[in-house]
Protein backbone atom coordinates (compact mmCIF):
# COMPACT_ATOMS: atom_id res chain seq x y z
CA UNK A 1 0.00 0.00 0.00
CA UNK A 2 1.25 3.08 -1.05
CA UNK A 3 1.31 6.17 1.50
CA UNK A 4 -0.24 9.59 -0.30
CA UNK A 5 2.46 12.18 0.48
CA UNK A 6 1.07 15.01 3.05
CA UNK A 7 0.79 18.56 1.13
CA UNK A 8 1.21 21.37 3.31
CA UNK A 9 -0.70 24.26 2.36
CA UNK A 10 1.60 27.44 1.25
CA UNK A 11 -0.15 29.96 3.27
CA UNK A 12 0.15 27.51 6.37
CA UNK A 13 4.44 27.35 5.81
CA UNK A 14 4.57 30.89 5.86
CA UNK A 15 2.66 32.01 8.63
CA UNK A 16 3.65 35.98 7.65
CA UNK A 17 1.63 35.59 4.47
CA UNK A 18 -1.95 34.85 6.09
CA UNK A 19 -1.32 37.65 8.15
CA UNK A 20 -0.40 40.24 4.93
CA UNK A 21 -3.51 38.93 3.19
CA UNK A 22 -6.18 41.98 2.89
CA UNK A 23 -9.24 41.04 3.80
CA UNK A 24 -10.75 43.84 2.53
CA UNK A 25 -9.23 45.34 -0.26
CA UNK A 26 -9.71 48.69 -1.56
CA UNK A 27 -9.64 49.84 -5.32
CA UNK A 28 -6.43 50.96 -6.57
CA UNK A 29 -6.30 54.72 -7.54
CA UNK A 30 -5.27 55.31 -10.82
CA UNK A 31 -1.69 56.67 -11.05
CA UNK A 32 -2.15 61.11 -11.44
CA UNK A 33 -0.32 62.12 -14.57
CA UNK A 34 1.18 65.26 -13.96
CA UNK A 35 -1.00 68.23 -15.56
CA UNK A 36 0.08 70.02 -18.40
CA UNK A 37 -1.09 73.55 -19.31
CA UNK A 38 -1.89 73.94 -22.95
CA UNK A 39 -0.60 77.50 -24.75
CA UNK A 40 -3.92 79.21 -26.47
CA UNK A 41 -3.98 78.82 -29.79
CA UNK A 42 -2.77 82.37 -31.34
CA UNK A 43 -5.52 84.49 -33.30
CA UNK A 44 -5.15 83.66 -36.80
CA UNK A 45 -6.43 85.77 -39.89
CA UNK A 46 -7.11 83.49 -42.73
CA UNK A 47 -7.85 83.99 -46.11
CA UNK A 48 -10.22 81.95 -48.55
CA UNK A 49 -7.55 80.70 -51.85
CA UNK A 50 -9.80 83.60 -54.29
CA UNK A 51 -9.84 86.19 -51.34
CA UNK A 52 -6.09 85.64 -51.36
CA UNK A 53 -5.11 85.33 -54.95
CA UNK A 54 -7.13 88.80 -55.64
CA UNK A 55 -4.95 90.36 -52.78
CA UNK A 56 -1.56 89.26 -54.99
CA UNK A 57 -3.21 90.38 -57.98
CA UNK A 58 -3.99 93.70 -57.07
CA UNK A 59 -0.69 94.21 -55.22
CA UNK A 60 1.58 93.24 -58.48
CA UNK A 61 -0.96 95.05 -60.93
CA UNK A 62 0.83 98.44 -60.51
CA UNK A 63 3.94 100.04 -58.98
CA UNK A 64 1.94 102.07 -55.77
CA UNK A 65 0.88 100.90 -52.77
CA UNK A 66 -3.53 99.94 -53.12
CA UNK A 67 -6.17 99.58 -49.89
CA UNK A 68 -9.05 97.89 -49.23
CA UNK A 69 -11.43 96.26 -47.15
CA UNK A 70 -12.00 92.62 -46.24
CA UNK A 71 -15.49 90.50 -46.55
CA UNK A 72 -15.75 87.96 -43.62
CA UNK A 73 -18.16 84.86 -43.05
CA UNK A 74 -20.64 85.82 -40.69
CA UNK A 75 -19.81 84.04 -37.12
CA UNK A 76 -16.08 83.84 -38.41
CA UNK A 77 -14.85 87.29 -38.00
CA UNK A 78 -11.48 86.58 -39.16
CA UNK A 79 -11.95 84.77 -42.25
CA UNK A 80 -11.52 86.80 -45.56
CA UNK A 81 -13.73 85.43 -47.89
CA UNK A 82 -13.58 88.71 -50.84
CA UNK A 83 -11.33 91.54 -51.53
CA UNK A 84 -13.39 94.99 -51.75
CA UNK A 85 -11.52 98.06 -53.54
CA UNK A 86 -12.99 101.49 -52.79
CA UNK A 87 -12.04 104.85 -55.10
CA UNK A 88 -8.86 105.74 -53.70
CA UNK A 89 -5.58 108.03 -54.98
CA UNK A 90 -2.81 105.87 -54.79
CA UNK A 91 1.18 106.47 -54.48
CA UNK A 92 4.32 104.20 -53.24
CA UNK A 93 3.93 105.28 -50.11
CA UNK A 94 0.54 106.01 -49.45
CA UNK A 95 -3.43 105.13 -49.99
CA UNK A 96 -6.42 107.68 -49.52
CA UNK A 97 -9.81 106.58 -49.51
CA UNK A 98 -12.49 108.58 -50.74
CA UNK A 99 -14.82 109.56 -48.44
CA UNK A 100 -17.85 109.12 -50.35
CA UNK A 101 -16.82 106.05 -52.05
CA UNK A 102 -16.44 104.47 -48.57
CA UNK A 103 -20.02 105.89 -47.47
CA UNK A 104 -21.29 104.26 -50.63
CA UNK A 105 -19.42 100.72 -50.07
CA UNK A 106 -21.06 100.36 -46.46
CA UNK A 107 -24.64 101.22 -47.24
CA UNK A 108 -23.81 99.05 -50.28
CA UNK A 109 -22.84 96.42 -48.10
CA UNK A 110 -25.93 97.14 -45.09
CA UNK A 111 -28.12 96.24 -48.18
CA UNK A 112 -27.35 93.47 -49.21
CA UNK A 113 -27.80 92.09 -45.35
CA UNK A 114 -23.84 92.47 -44.11
CA UNK A 115 -22.98 93.73 -40.48
CA UNK A 116 -20.84 96.57 -40.13
CA UNK A 117 -18.03 93.79 -38.62
CA UNK A 118 -18.60 92.34 -41.59
CA UNK A 119 -17.20 94.11 -44.16
CA UNK A 120 -15.77 96.93 -42.41
CA UNK A 121 -13.30 96.05 -39.67
CA UNK A 122 -10.58 94.57 -41.63
CA UNK A 123 -7.95 97.43 -43.58
CA UNK A 124 -6.08 95.57 -45.70
CA UNK A 125 -3.10 97.55 -47.97
CA UNK A 126 -0.21 96.42 -49.89
CA UNK A 127 3.76 98.13 -49.94
CA UNK A 128 5.88 98.29 -53.31
CA UNK A 129 8.29 97.45 -50.62
CA UNK A 130 9.80 94.48 -49.65
CA UNK A 131 9.07 95.23 -46.43
CA UNK A 132 5.16 94.35 -44.31
CA UNK A 133 6.59 96.83 -41.21
CA UNK A 134 3.79 99.46 -40.47
CA UNK A 135 4.58 103.00 -41.67
CA UNK A 136 4.09 106.18 -39.41
CA UNK A 137 1.01 107.21 -41.89
CA UNK A 138 -0.04 103.94 -41.92
CA UNK A 139 -0.24 103.95 -37.88
CA UNK A 140 -1.73 107.69 -37.92
CA UNK A 141 -4.42 106.13 -40.51
CA UNK A 142 -5.03 103.12 -38.39
CA UNK A 143 -5.58 105.18 -35.42
CA UNK A 144 -7.88 108.19 -37.13
CA UNK A 145 -9.92 105.89 -39.14
CA UNK A 146 -10.33 103.01 -36.59
CA UNK A 147 -10.00 103.64 -33.18
CA UNK A 148 -13.60 104.61 -32.72
CA UNK A 149 -14.46 100.86 -33.64
CA UNK A 150 -14.82 98.45 -30.73
CA UNK A 151 -12.18 96.57 -32.62
CA UNK A 152 -9.82 96.26 -35.99
CA UNK A 153 -7.62 94.82 -37.95
CA UNK A 154 -4.58 96.34 -40.22
CA UNK A 155 -2.98 93.82 -42.34
CA UNK A 156 -0.11 94.25 -44.63
CA UNK A 157 1.18 92.20 -47.63
CA UNK A 158 4.35 93.49 -48.57
CA UNK A 159 6.08 92.85 -52.37
CA UNK A 160 8.05 89.92 -51.59
CA UNK A 161 5.16 88.08 -49.50
CA UNK A 162 5.90 89.40 -45.58
CA UNK A 163 3.03 90.17 -43.76
CA UNK A 164 2.27 91.90 -41.23
CA UNK A 165 -1.26 91.68 -38.70
CA UNK A 166 -2.52 93.41 -35.55
CA UNK A 167 -5.82 93.18 -33.95
CA UNK A 168 -6.70 96.34 -32.11
CA UNK A 169 -9.43 96.55 -29.10
CA UNK A 170 -10.76 100.03 -29.06
CA UNK A 171 -13.31 98.90 -25.43
CA UNK A 172 -12.87 98.58 -22.09
CA UNK A 173 -8.79 98.77 -21.30
CA UNK A 174 -8.34 98.50 -24.60
CA UNK A 175 -4.79 96.73 -26.40
CA UNK A 176 -3.53 95.33 -29.34
CA UNK A 177 -2.44 91.79 -30.36
CA UNK A 178 -0.28 90.55 -33.49
CA UNK A 179 -1.94 87.85 -35.74
CA UNK A 180 -0.45 84.75 -37.14
CA UNK A 181 -1.98 84.67 -41.30
CA UNK A 182 -2.74 81.66 -43.58
CA UNK A 183 -4.62 80.82 -46.32
CA UNK A 184 -7.63 78.75 -45.72
CA UNK A 185 -8.06 75.25 -47.96
CA UNK A 186 -10.46 73.31 -45.74
CA UNK A 187 -13.44 75.14 -47.32
CA UNK A 188 -14.86 74.67 -51.17
CA UNK A 189 -13.67 77.50 -53.00
CA UNK A 190 -14.04 78.81 -56.43
CA UNK A 191 -11.20 80.22 -59.33
CA UNK A 192 -9.93 83.26 -59.64
CA UNK A 193 -12.04 85.91 -61.82
CA UNK A 194 -9.28 87.97 -63.08
CA UNK A 195 -10.94 89.74 -65.44
CA UNK A 196 -13.34 91.11 -62.77
CA UNK A 197 -10.42 91.79 -60.57
CA UNK A 198 -8.82 94.10 -63.35
CA UNK A 199 -12.22 96.14 -63.76
CA UNK A 200 -13.03 96.97 -60.62
CA UNK A 201 -8.72 97.91 -60.07
CA UNK A 202 -9.42 100.28 -63.40
CA UNK A 203 -12.41 101.76 -61.43
CA UNK A 204 -11.21 102.34 -58.45
CA UNK A 205 -7.71 102.72 -58.04
CA UNK A 206 -5.87 106.16 -59.40
CA UNK A 207 -2.61 106.83 -59.13
CA UNK A 208 -1.44 110.00 -57.54
CA UNK A 209 1.39 112.06 -59.29
CA UNK A 210 3.06 113.38 -56.11
CA UNK A 211 3.08 112.03 -52.27
CA UNK A 212 3.43 114.31 -49.53
CA UNK A 213 5.37 112.15 -47.75
CA UNK A 214 8.85 112.21 -49.83
CA UNK A 215 10.12 109.51 -47.25
CA UNK A 216 8.96 106.45 -45.65
CA UNK A 217 9.88 106.26 -41.95
CA UNK A 218 9.13 103.96 -39.69
CA UNK A 219 7.68 104.78 -36.67
CA UNK A 220 9.01 103.97 -32.88
CA UNK A 221 7.32 102.54 -30.17
CA UNK A 222 7.11 105.78 -27.94
CA UNK A 223 5.09 107.44 -31.13
CA UNK A 224 3.01 104.29 -31.80
CA UNK A 225 1.94 104.76 -27.78
CA UNK A 226 1.64 108.47 -28.44
CA UNK A 227 -0.59 107.79 -31.16
CA UNK A 228 -3.14 104.81 -29.64
CA UNK A 229 -2.23 107.01 -25.98
CA UNK A 230 -0.91 103.35 -25.25
CA UNK A 231 0.98 103.09 -21.70
CA UNK A 232 4.43 101.41 -21.46
CA UNK A 233 3.14 97.72 -20.56
CA UNK A 234 1.15 97.69 -23.72
CA UNK A 235 2.27 94.46 -25.23
CA UNK A 236 3.13 96.22 -29.06
CA UNK A 237 5.42 98.61 -27.46
CA UNK A 238 7.90 96.33 -26.80
CA UNK A 239 8.29 95.53 -30.66
CA UNK A 240 9.23 91.86 -32.33
CA UNK A 241 5.37 92.20 -34.28
CA UNK A 242 6.53 90.97 -37.78
CA UNK A 243 5.37 87.65 -38.89
CA UNK A 244 7.92 86.22 -40.74
CA UNK A 245 6.52 82.61 -41.08
CA UNK A 246 3.64 83.42 -43.69
CA UNK A 247 4.26 81.94 -46.84
CA UNK A 248 2.69 82.51 -50.13
CA UNK A 249 0.84 79.12 -51.49
CA UNK A 250 2.35 79.80 -55.09
CA UNK A 251 5.77 79.34 -53.71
Amino acid sequence: MTETPFRMNPLEMNPAAINSVDTNPQPQRPTQLPMFRLRPAKPTLRFSPPAWAKLLYLRDRGRTEIGGFGITVPGDPLFVKDIRLVRQVCSQLTVEFDDEAVADFFDEQVDQGRRPEEFSRIWLHTHPCNSAKPSLTDEETFARCFGCTDWAVMFILAHQGETYARLRFNVGPGGALVLQSQVEFTTPFAGSTQETWEQEYLANVLPGNRSPFPLLRMPEADEISEIWELGVEDPFAEGGFLESGFLEPNR
